[in-house]
């Protein structure tokens, strides 16, 4: 495994692979010949998109692999649309693909007795966090991370939104019921219902 992606969780690399058109094999959860080659062949993209658009910084980069192809695509264009037109500030991307029992400890987080605010209200397989289509970002003003607490934090990442993202994409600042001033995703047309479906039985979400 030569980055150690989703090293803890087999079988959701293996269904990765299967939406990034790399894996054939059976969902089982056993790294065998097929998953080192389909994992090649996801190194091999990743490497191709980033030298084709640009590298970011070392935290960004290590999330954007976690994303599918299409999706590292989008957010190394959105990347540059940020460092070109906002470059008063640093965005980086701080939070990619989550597998589900990931996914479930951030939801346990100000719930249940457990310490912190809550964060999201999605449980593992209720985020497109867990399908490869998501990711975070952090602003970042010299160096100081802008955490969205207050009012002037808060323009600052609605601000960010018209700059960076595109039609490809969909803004969590744009939701009514949970904003999330720091998410975008791609905006496939499906329901999270359909792309769970499709992600677990290895169909192409984008």
């Amino acid at each position: 495994m030569s980055h150690q992606l989703f090293a803890d969780d087999v079988a959701f690399y293996q269904r990765i692979l299967k939406n990034a058109g790399k894996y054939a094999g059976a969902i089982d959860g056993i790294w065998g010949p097929q998953m080192d080659a389909a994992d090649q062949a996801f190194d091999a993209d990743y490497a191709a998109i980033k030298l084709e658009l640009g590298g970011f910084d070392a935290r960004s980069e290590g999330n954007i692999h976690t994303l599918l192809p299409a999706t590292q695509r989008q957010a190394r264009l959105f990347l540059t649309r940020a460092v070109q037109g906002f470059s008063q500030f640093t965005v980086r991307v701080l939070s990619g693909t989550r597998t589900y029992a990931e996914q479930n400890v951030l939801f346990a987080k100000g719930r249940d007795g457990n310490p912190g605010p809550i964060v999201t209200h999605a449980r593992g397989g209720e985020s497109n966090h867990n399908f490869g289509i998501a990711w975070d970002v952090g602003i970042f003003d010299h160096g100081q991370y802008l955490t969205g607490n207050t009012a002037q934090e808060t323009k600052v990442y609605r601000d960010l939104a018209p700059v960076a993202k595109s039609a490809a994409l969909e803004w969590g600042g744009d939701w009514t019921s949970f904003t999330d001033l720091p998410h975008y995703q791609m905006a496939t047309g499906l329901t999270l219902t359909q792309i769970r479906q499709r992600f677990e039985a290895g169909t192409p979400i984008v």
